[in-house]
C-alpha cells in the first residue's frame, strides 16, 4: 500500500474542498500510478491504474516537478498516449507531492469544461502555486499519519511488554492521577482498569510516596505498602521514577512487586539444588523399599503427614522427597526445626510480626515462614518441642489456613501443606498434657514410621559403600571398602544414631585409614569395644584371625597376599598353605 493511499480519505477531502473553492476538478495519483482521489469523472476511477503511456506517468519517471498542459492531447508530451489528438482534458496543471526527498504522488487541477478552461487559462501561475500549497499540506498529513502510526505501534508494543511483566506497573500524570495500569497490578488489586484509571494513586494506595524529591533515578530503593480491600490484602514492595521532559516532571512510573512472590522466588532459588527424589534415598532392603513405595503413594496428595523415626533416620530427606513428588514441587519447601529456636523467638519465626510490634523488632517487620511457604510445603521438625501456647495458633492454621502476625489482628490466607516430624511418642505426650490432643489428631492424618537402620539388614553395608565412595573422593583416598571384620562389626552394631551415625563413622574411618580396606582399629572408639568372654583362643584361631586381618589390609589378590606374608614374617608358600588349611578364600 502506497503512503498516499494510507490517508486516501484525507486526500479526497482536500480534493473536494479545492473543487468547491476553485471550481476546478482535482486528481491525485500515487507513486504506484493509481488514482487515490479525485473529483468529477476521476472520482469514478479511484483505485484504478492510470495509462502507462500518459503524461502523468511520463513526467513522474522524468522527475518533472511541475507540468502545465495548455493543449492536452496535442503537445509533444502526449504523443505516445492513446488519446493523442483526442484528449478529454481542456487544460491541466500538475505538481508533485514530496516527502523527505521522495515523490509520493502527483496532484493536478484539470479543466473539463469551457468555463474551467477559462479559469485555468487566466490563472495558471496562481493555480500552480495554490496546488503546491495543497501538495505540501498532503505531504504533512502523510508525515503526521506515519508518526501517529509509529506512536500507536510503539504504544501497543510497550503496553504488551508491560502487561507481560511479572511485576505491577502504574503510570500517573503530573497530578498523581492514574493514567494506566498493567494486568499484573489489576489482578493483585482485584479491580478493573476502568475503576483504577482516573483515581489518585494516594487514594488507591494510601500512604504511598508521591514526593518528587524522593525520585530514585540513580538508585533503586524499595518501600513497603499494604493494599487492603474487603476481599483482598496484599503486601507490596515498590519503587518509582519520575518522567522528566525539559526539567519538568510530566509523569511518574511506579513499579510494584508482591512480597509473597519475591520471598517465594528467593526460597525457590535457594532450595532448587536441595530437592531430593525417592530414588536418591538409598536402600535395597525389601521392607525399606516397601516403605518408600508407601510414602511415594501419599506424596502426590495434599494430606498432612506425620513422620516418626529415631534420630538420624532421614526424616527431612523423606519430607523433601514428598515435596518433590507433589504438585507443589515448583513452590517453596521451608524447613524449620522447632527444637533449635528459642521459645521466645519461635512464634515470630513461624508467623512473622508487624514492624514496631515489640522492643527490638525490625523496623520493616518479618514475614514469617508460613507466609513464605505459601503454595508450597512447610516442614516442622521436632514438632514435640513446640510450646503449648503456639500449638493453639498452629491448630488454627490447620483449620482455617490463615495466619496472624505478632502485633497484628489481620488474617492472612496461606495455602500450605504441613509435614511434621518427631522422634517422640506424641500420643504419650498427649496423655501427660505436654501436647494438645486436638492438634495431634490434626497432624496425625497420615502417620509414617521410618524404620531404624538396624532393622534394614544389608542396607548397612549398602550405605557404607555409598559413604566410602563419597568420602574417598572428597579426601582423595584409595579405599576399596570395609574389611570383613568391620563388616561383621557393622552388622552387629546397634546404630542408635542410625544413618547419621553411620555416615559419621565412615567419614572418621576414611580420614584415619591408610590401607585398601577400613580396619576395626580405625573406627570411632564406641565401635571398638569388644565384650570380654573370659575364654582363651587357640593358636590356630589366633593365626587365622591375624592372616585375615593382614589380607583385609593388603588385599586378597596375589600382590596383596605377598605383602601380607611379608608383614606376618612368613613365606609366600606358607601363607598359601595356611589359606588352604583355614579355608580362607
Amino acid at each position: 500500500m502506497s503512503r498516499l493511499s494510507e490517508i486516501r480519505d484525507v486526500v479526497q477531502k482536500f480534493a473536494e474542498v479545492s473543487k468547491s473553492a476553485l471550481k476546478l476538478d482535482v486528481e491525485v495519483v500515487d507513486n504506484e500510478m493509481t488514482w487515490v482521489a479525485g473529483t468529477g469523472r476521476i472520482k469514478k476511477l479511484i483505485g484504478q491504474k492510470i495509462l502507462e503511456q500518459g503524461v502523468i506517468r511520463k513526467c513522474m519517471l522524468e522527475n518533472k516537478k511541475d507540468i502545465i498542459l495548455d493543449s492536452p492531447g496535442n503537445q509533444p508530451e502526449c504523443m505516445n498516449c492513446p488519446h493523442y489528438r483526442n484528449c478529454n482534458y481542456g487544460k491541466a496543471v500538475y505538481t508533485v507531492i514530496e516527502l523527505e526527498d521522495e515523490v509520493v504522488g502527483i496532484i493536478g487541477f484539470v479543466a473539463m469544461t469551457t468555463v474551467q478552461e477559462g479559469l485555468l487559462t487566466n490563472n495558471k501561475e496562481p493555480m500552480l502555486e495554490f496546488l503546491k500549497k495543497i501538495a505540501n499540506l498532503i505531504s504533512t498529513k502523510v508525515m503526521e499519519h506515519e508518526i501517529i502510526s509509529r506512536i500507536t505501534i510503539n504504544s501497543k508494543l510497550v503496553n504488551t511488554v508491560i502487561d507481560t511483566l511479572d511485576k505491577g506497573i502504574v503510570i500517573v500524570n503530573k497530578d498523581g492521577v492514574v493514567a494506566d495500569v498493567n494486568n499484573f497490578m489489576l489482578k493483585r488489586l482485584d479491580m478493573d482498569k476502568d475503576d483504577v484509571t482516573g483515581m489518585k494513586i494516594s487514594d488507591l494506595l494510601p500512604g504511598i510516596s508521591t514526593d518528587p524529591e524522593e525520585d530514585h533515578q540513580d538508585r533503586v530503593k524499595y518501600k513497603e505498602i499494604n493494599f487492603k480491600s474487603e476481599n483482598k490484602s496484599t503486601d507490596f514492595i515498590y519503587s518509582w521514577k519520575n518522567v522528566t521532559v525539559e526539567d519538568y516532571i510530566s509523569a511518574a512510573v511506579y513499579m510494584f512487586e508482591d512480597i509473597k512472590d519475591t520471598t517465594r522466588l528467593a526460597y525457590e532459588l535457594s532450595e532448587k539444588n536441595s530437592q531430593i527424589g525417592f530414588n536418591e534415598i538409598i536402600g535395597e532392603d525389601p521392607s525399606f523399599i516397601e516403605f518408600k513405595n508407601k510414602v511415594s503413594s501419599i506424596a502426590v496428595n495434599d494430606s498432612t503427614v506425620m513422620l516418626i523415626g529415631e534420630t538420624g533416620t532421614g526424616k527431612e530427606l523423606f519430607a523433601r522427597a514428598i515435596h518433590s513428588l507433589s504438585n507443589r514441587k515448583d513452590k517453596p519447601f521451608v524447613a524449620i526445626n522447632c527444637g533449635a529456636i528459642p521459645e521466645t523467638l519461635i512464634e515470630s519465626e513461624l508467623f512473622g510480626y508487624e514492624k514496631g510490634s515489640f522492643t527490638g523488632a525490625s523496623t520493616t517487620g518479618k514475614k514469617g515462614k508460613f507466609y513464605i511457604a505459601d503454595k508450597g510445603t512447610i516442614f516442622l521438625d521436632e514438632i514435640e518441642n513446640m510450646p503449648l501456647y503456639l500449638q493453639i495458633k498452629l491448630l488454627r492454621v490447620l483449620e482455617t489456613r490463615e495466619i496472624e502476625r505478632v502485633g497484628s489482628s489481620r488474617s492472612i490466607p496461606v495455602d500450605i501443606r504441613i509435614i511434621a516430624a518427631t522422634n517422640m511418642r506424641i500420643d504419650e505426650m498427649v496423655e501427660t498434657g505436654q501436647f494438645r490432643e486436638d492438634l495431634f489428631h490434626r497432624l496425625n492424618v497420615v502417620s509414617l514410621f521410618i524404620p531404624p537402620l538396624r532393622e534394614r539388614g544389608n542396607d548397612i553395608l549398602v550405605l557404607s559403600d555409598y559413604f566410602i565412595d563419597k568420602f574417598k573422593k572428597k579426601f582423595n583416598k584409595n579405599i576399596e571398602g570395609l574389611s570383613n571384620e568391620v563388616r561383621e562389626t557393622f552388622m552387629e552394631y546397634s546404630w542408635k544414631g542410625n544413618i547419621r551415625e553411620l555416615q559419621n563413622a565412615i567419614e572418621y574411618a576414611v580420614n584415619m585409614e591408610n590401607s585398601l580396606y577400613i580396619q576395626k582399629e580405625n573406627l570411632p572408639f564406641q565401635m571398638k569395644k569388644v565384650e570380654e568372654s573370659g575364654e582363651f583362643k587357640t593358636l590356630d584361631e589366633m593365626e587365622k584371625e591375624h592372616i585375615k586381618k593382614a589380607l583385609d589390609r593388603y588385599g586378597w589378590s596375589e600382590n596383596g597376599r605377598i605383602k601380607a606374608a611379608k608383614m606376618l614374617g612368613i613365606s609366600r608358600a606358607t601363607i598359601y598353605r595356611r589359606l588352604s588349611k583355614y579355608e580362607l578364600q
